[in-house]
């Protein structure tokens, strides 16, 4: 199962209302919502796109300031979501039965495995035993950024996690995110490696049972949306078995945009327009008359994401 790290924004779930049936059951996206206010439209947004699966992350906020009526609406719209574990007494009664019913867990390591010394596990241990041995129980370890430094770690993060799965903990899901946060210094064609796939395929080669594989796509886990992005330049980002091919040049025309695509469906890894909906985009945009528009941003996340689902559940 994958569990991509999203934000509610229209291009994620315009990449995901082009996925076809067959990836039901298989992606269950973590949605994002970057501000409190946000949740009256995330929320039925979420729900009319994916509803099978998708989980509302609350661990980013205090859970004293997520209001009854938000966490009454995530339940009403059949969704499910995800807390901090030291934030367990602030859930709303009206929500607790539904909590309880499928717990979620979100772990976040904030870049520092040494957090979870004998003194931080045991404290978790207390909040998080009454829902050990329970087969819905759902934790989500969040590693942040995945750097070569996480990487060189990668046997210090298994055994925190063995530590969890000790204690009766067998449906985890193991998340980071390895994108840059700008691509300013590229022109022409990089690759970029997958730090974050690397980093889930070590730790998992150090464990004895298996994690569930999650991700943060083609954006950086440390994106701020406070961040200017307007660089005059445009890119491809295409998702390969370790890493990502990233095509950028200057100019945002709709030649430019064109000459992009008809770069990426030359390049000898593009997978082919059956590949996915995305790659199918690429294609049609390089035809003579062009069968599809250049797009926009909105367009252009939305395939970079939608292609990006497609290789992990293919191909890893």
């Amino acid at each position: 199962m994958y569990y991509p790290n999203l934000r509610v924004k229209a291009g994620e779930l315009k990449a995901l209302s082009h996925a076809p049936d067959e990836w039901l059951g298989k992606i269950f996206p973590i949605w994002n919502v970057e501000f409190l206010d946000s949740f009256e439209k995330a929320i039925p947004a979420v729900a009319s796109t994916w509803l099978d699966g998708s989980i509302m992350d609350l661990s980013r906020f205090n859970l004293k300031r997520v209001s009854a009526p938000i966490q009454q609406t995530i339940v009403q719209h059949g969704l499910r979501f995800a807390i901090d574990p030291f934030d367990i007494s602030h859930l709303h009664s009206s929500v607790i039965a539904a909590f309880e019913a499928n717990p979620i867990f979100r772990i976040a390591f904030n870049d520092d495995v040494s957090i979870f010394d004998d003194t931080a596990f045991d404290e978790l241990e207390i909040i998080l035993s009454p829902y050990a041995d329970v087969d819905n129980t759902l934790l989500l370890i969040d590693i942040g950024e995945a750097d070569k430094t996480m990487v060189s770690v990668s046997t210090n993060i298994a055994r925190v996690i063995e530590k969890f799965h000790d204690l009766g903990f067998s449906n985890i899901v193991f998340s980071s995110g390895a994108f840059p946060t700008t691509l300013q210094n590229i022109v022409g064609d990089e690759e970029i490696p997958r730090l974050d796939k690397e980093l889930y395929d070590n730790v998992t080669n150090s464990l004895t049972f298996d994690l569930h594989y999650g991700d943060y796509g083609t954006l950086s886990p440390l994106w701020d949306s406070g961040e200017t992005r307007r660089s005059g330049h445009i890119a491809i980002k295409y998702t390969l078995d370790d890493h990502w091919l990233v095509l950028r040049q200057k100019g945002k025309n709709t030649q430019a945009i064109m000459e992009l695509a008809e770069f990426l469906i030359l390049h000898t890894d593009y997978r082919g327009p059956a590949f996915s909906w995305a790659d199918r985009n690429w294609h049609v945009k390089t035809l003579t008359p062009p069968q599809a528009g250049p797009g926009n941003s909105t367009g252009h996340v939305a395939e970079f994401m939608h292609h990006h689902f497609a290789q992990v559940l293919f191909n890893g």
